[in-house]
C-alpha cells in the first residue's frame, strides 16, 4: 500500500514528474501475447530503435481520443520513450477532446488528425461504431500512420467475468462492452490493418492476480485512478516493442518511398522534375544546403491547392460570461465554399433573446475583413465563401456549457481560430540540427494518385523525394 508520504509527494509534483516506473504497485505477470507485441507497428518502431547520434530519425506519435487519452498515463509513456530511444526526434503530440465520443470527435479529426499525418497514432474512443470506423478509415485512406486501437479497461460496474469469445458475442445491445471489445474493435483492427492492444484481457489477468475488484482501479466510475493510470501504462509500454523477427526498412517500404536525385530528372531548363504516385511529397535536403527551391505540383504552386489550407481548431473566449477555459471547440468543424487564405477569424455570438438556445454571430477574417452574419440553426456561407458553417456542427451546450460545468448558456462569446497550412511554395532547407534528416514537407493529403513535381532554383541541395501513399499500406481494405 502507499504511504501517507508518497500521497502528499504526489499532491505537490508536477503532473508527470512521478515516474510509472517509480510505482508501489505489484507490476503485471501478463504483459501480452508475446507473439502480437509490436505487430502492425514496426515502421515507426525500427525508426525509434535504429537512431544513433549521428541518424536521429524524425517519428511523430499522435495520441487522439477523449479523457481516457487525456489522462497521465500519456504523460508516463513520453517520458518512456524518450528515456529509451534517446537518440530519437521524437515528436510527441496529444490532442484529446475529453467527452467528446466518435459522432463529434470524427468531426474534430478533420483538423485535429489528418493533418499531423503522423508515423503513429494511439487511438481510443467511445461512442457509435459507425463514426469510429469512419475516422479509422479515413486514417488508412489519407495517411501511412500506423495504427493502434485501444480496448477499454473495466468500469467500476463491470465483471472480471464478461464474455470473451467472440462466436458468443452476438447481441450489440444486450452485450455492449463484450461486442465492443471482442467482435468490433479486432475487426475493425484486422479490416484496416492496425495493430490492437487487447488491454481488457490483460486487465483482468491483473484483477484476477492480485483480487481486486475493477473499481479498485478508477477514480470514479471510468477514469483510472493512480494505480489505474500505472497498469495502463505499463501494458502500452510492453506494446511498443521493436521485434527481432521484422525487418522493414521505413524509408523504403511500399508505402513509404525514398527516391535518391538523379542525372535524368533535370529538365534543360536546369528544374528538378519528377512524377510520383501519391499523397505527401518530402524534399530531403543536403547537409550544407543552404538555397530555397519554388516548388510546383502538377503546373500549379502547391498553396494554390485548395485543400492545401483549412480551419484550425476554434478555441472560446470570454465576453459576457465567464467562461473556464479548455480545449473544446464549439464548432466541430468549419468548412470553406472558396479557396483560404493565410489568415485569423473571430466568430462573434450572441444569445437570441427569443430562442436562448439559439445563437446570432457575425465572422471577421484578420484579411478579408467583415464577413457577412448568420444564426446557429441555419447553413452559413459567408460573404466571401471562406467559412461555412453547417448547423448540425454546433455544439455550444455541451462544448461550452456542460463540460466547463457552467449552470446556464453564455449570454455571448467568441470564437477564434487560425488558417492552418499543409504545402508550401518555398522549400527552403530547415536549420541544421545534429544527425536530423533536414526533410521538408512540399504537400500532403493531396489526392492519392499520380503528381508530376517541379523544383527550381537551389535544387543543387536537394538530396531526395520521399513519397507516401496510402493506398499502398498492406490492409485488407486496401486489397493488399
Amino acid at each position: 500500500m502507499r504511504t501517507f508520504f508518497t500521497f502528499a509527494l504526489l499532491a505537490l509534483l508536477p503532473l508527470g514528474l512521478l515516474r510509472a516506473e517509480e510505482s508501489e504497485f505489484p507490476e503485471p505477470t501478463n504483459r501480452g501475447d508475446a507473439s502480437r507485441m509490436g505487430k502492425d507497428i514496426q515502421r515507426t518502431m525500427t525508426l525509434l530503435a535504429t537512431s544513433t547520434p549521428e541518424q536521429k530519425n524524425t517519428v511523430t506519435i499522435l495520441l487522439y481520443g477523449q479523457s481516457i487519452t487525456a489522462g497521465k498515463w500519456g504523460i508516463y509513456l513520453e517520458e518512456h520513450l524518450r528515456e529509451t530511444y534517446p537518440d530519437a526526434n521524437l515528436i510527441y503530440v496529444r490532442k484529446p477532446l475529453s467527452g467528446f465520443a466518435s459522432h463529434l470527435l470524427s468531426k474534430t479529426s478533420e483538423f485535429d488528425m489528418y493533418p499531423v499525418y503522423p508515423d503513429l497514432v494511439i487511438f481510443h474512443d467511445l461512442g457509435n461504431d459507425k463514426d469510429y470506423e469512419t475516422m479509422i478509415r479515413n486514417l488508412r485512406e489519407r495517411t501511412t500512420a500506423e495504427v493502434i486501437i485501444q480496448a477499454d479497461h473495466l468500469r467500476r460496474n463491470q465483471k472480471v467475468i464478461d464474455e470473451s469469445d467472440p462466436a458468443k458475442v452476438k447481441d450489440r445491445s444486450q452485450q455492449i462492452s463484450a461486442f465492443r471489445n471482442y467482435r468490433f474493435l479486432p475487426e475493425v483492427a484486422r479490416k484496416y490493418g492496425c495493430a490492437f492492444d487487447a488491454r481488457r484481457d490483460l486487465w483482468k489477468d491483473y484483477l484476477r492476480e492480485h483480487n481486486l475488484e475493477p473499481g479498485v482501479m478508477v477514480a470514479d466510475h471510468v477514469h483510472p485512478n493512480e494505480h489505474g493510470t500505472y497498469l495502463m501504462t505499463e501494458l502500452i509500454k510492453a506494446y511498443l516493442v521493436k521485434r527481432e523477427d521484422v525487418k522493414i526498412d521505413p524509408m523504403n517500404c511500399g508505402y513509404v518511398t525514398t527516391i535518391p536525385v538523379t542525372e535524368d530528372m533535370r529538365t534543360d531548363d536546369g528544374a528538378l522534375q519528377y512524377q510520383f504516385d501519391g499523397n505527401r511529397i518530402d524534399v530531403i535536403f543536403s547537409k550544407d544546403a543552404t538555397q530555397a527551391c519554388a516548388a510546383q505540383i502538377d503546373g500549379a504552386q502547391p498553396l494554390d491547392i485548395p485543400a492545401m489550407r483549412y480551419h484550425g481548431r476554434n478555441r472560446v473566449k470570454w465576453r459576457g460570461t465567464p467562461i473556464p477555459p479548455g480545449p473544446w471547440p464549439a464548432v466541430l468543424k468549419v468548412g470553406f465554399e472558396q479557396p483560404l487564405i493565410d489568415e485569423s477569424w473571430t466568430l462573434t455570438a450572441t444569445q437570441d433573446q427569443a430562442d436562448p438556445k439559439l445563437y446570432l454571430f457575425e465572422v471577421r477574417g484578420s484579411k478579408t475583413g467583415a464577413d457577412g452574419s448568420g444564426r446557429t440553426d441555419q447553413r452559413f456561407v459567408s460573404n466571401s465563401g471562406r467559412v461555412v458553417i453547417e448547423p448540425d456542427d454546433w455544439e455550444i451546450k455541451f462544448a461550452i456549457t456542460d463540460l466547463r460545468r457552467l449552470k446556464e448558456l453564455p449570454s455571448e462569446f467568441e470564437l477564434n481560430w487560425t488558417v492552418m497550412k499543409q504545402a508550401t511554395n518555398d522549400v527552403t532547407p530547415p536549420k541544421a540540427k545534429k544527425g536530423v534528416e533536414r526533410a521538408v514537407t512540399v504537400a500532403q493529403l493531396l489526392t492519392d494518385e499520380k503528381h508530376t513535381l517541379i523544383l527550381t532554383g537551389g535544387i543543387e541541395g536537394v538530396r531526395a523525394l520521399r513519397i507516401y501513399s496510402p493506398s499502398k499500406f498492406p490492409c485488407p481494405a486496401n486489397g493488399n
